[in-house]
């Protein structure tokens, strides 16, 4: 439960520093579409890991 608590706080403070550098860069549209991305391609690749790692144990428990 931390691990997901941990993962899940990573996203978030990864999307308001983009939103920070998209708001600076092109204004408040900008920043939220950067923010937007960030979460998706974060949410997607901590959702591929935990997967990668169900399919791990999978294995393991076969042999």
């Amino acid at each position: 439960m931390n691990r997901l608590i941990a993962e899940a706080l990573a996203c978030l403070i990864i999307a308001a520093l983009f939103f920070m550098c998209g708001f600076l860069l092109g204004g408040v549209r900008f920043g939220v579409f950067c923010a937007t991305l960030s979460l998706s391609s974060s949410l997607g690749y901590c959702h591929g890991m935990r997967d990668g790692e169900k399919n791990e144990r999978n294995k393991q428990r076969i042999k």
